[in-house]
């Protein structure tokens, strides 16, 4: 019998609701033998009974009752536990789709590489756009000046683009997203994980590089997550709530900053995304249809900036951005 090579966690993103789906669709798009851990933030009861049901037969599976923290926290309180070569990282509103994982193995055990990104695709949602669209091929760690301070700016290629526009081959990258990512076991327990709701990628993907480490995107791998457009419930709202609040995300900025000495760029831009996508899911459990909700979203936006202008100095910030030279970021802190 074969062995399994991987370890799958699944953690909740922004709800509840998409755990079910998310299982049952990973046992049918995954032929070979696999570990699965249900990472339990504070699933509500009737969803809890499910999860069970549905992974009462299944010998290879388990849930791990965390409590309500957010993702991070949780997944630092189970790598240690992991012994298959691989973690697959995966969100409870991503589905993996057929032939996913072989292109994501066979890449990292080709090239050695700690982490393999496959090609993440967003459904409609927050933001018009065509219904499905890419989210993430590569992305690169950018700086900008502003009056002599280095920002960083994130930049991802293909951002929106069809699936049809986005290139085929294998490719490097500086970070990764947490949607779905498949990483080097090893890698991952050697590595801090920070407690940030915001931007840990790229703080995981700054310590992976000054080891050495490759990061590489293999688009024949895809996996497609839901960009809020499907409704939630009372009770997702209550997670989304936490998991994105001020606070958290204020801290996660903070927390970079002491760790790298940067700030980012789109600081402000990013509170304001937040901002964007509770007015979003909220106009949704309203039943409000995508197209209205986005028309709503840039009103109250409008209307918010008006009173509370996003900082951007720069009129166009790629433009002037160059390459960071990872690694010599200087961490002083420990998370």
């Amino acid at each position: 019998m074969l062995q399994a090579r991987v370890t799958v966690v699944i953690s909740p993103r922004d709800r509840y609701s998409g755990i079910i789906e998310c299982i049952e669709n990973l046992y049918l798009c995954t032929p070979e033998p696999f570990v699965l851990k249900v990472l339990d933030l504070g699933y509500p009861a009737h969803l809890k009974s499910q999860l069970y049901s549905l992974l009462r037969n299944k010998s290879n599976a388990e849930v791990i009752e965390l409590g309500l923290i957010i993702p991070m926290d949780a997944l630092n309180q189970v790598r240690d536990s992991i012994t298959t070569p691989y973690t697959m990282l995966l969100d409870n509103d991503s589905n993996v789709t057929p032939n996913w994982l072989e292109p994501l193995i066979d890449t990292a055990e080709s090239t050695g590489a700690a982490v393999v990104n496959p090609l993440t695709l967003e459904k409609e949602g927050v933001d018009e756009g065509a219904l499905l669209r890419n989210h993430l091929y590569t992305n690169a760690v950018q700086l900008v000046d502003v009056n002599g301070k280095d920002y960083i700016i994130e930049h991802k290629s293909y951002r929106r683009a069809l699936p049809n526009d986005i290139p085929q081959q294998v490719a490097p990258s500086d970070m990764f997203e947490l949607h779905g990512v498949l990483f080097l076991t090893k890698a991952l327990q050697q590595i801090e994980l920070p407690s940030m709701v915001i931007r840990e990628h790229i703080d995981i993907g700054i310590q992976l590089r000054q080891l050495g480490y490759k990061i590489l995107s293999q688009p024949k791998s895809v996996i497609i997550f839901d960009n809020l457009g499907t409704r939630m419930s009372w009770f997702d709202i209550r997670f989304f709530f936490f998991r994105w609040n001020s606070s958290l995300t204020y801290n996660s900025s903070r927390l970079f900053e002491q760790r790298w000495h940067y700030n980012f760029y789109a600081e402000q831009a990013m509170y304001h995304w937040v901002f964007r996508r509770k007015v979003f899911l909220l106009c949704r459990w309203l039943h409000i249809p995508i197209s209205l909700s986005n028309k709503v979203v840039r009103l109250v936006a409008k209307v918010k900036t008006l009173f509370k202008p996003v900082w951007n100095p720069l009129s166009n910030p790629d433009a002037t951005a160059r390459p960071a030279a990872i690694e010599q970021f200087n961490r002083q802190v420990q998370s």
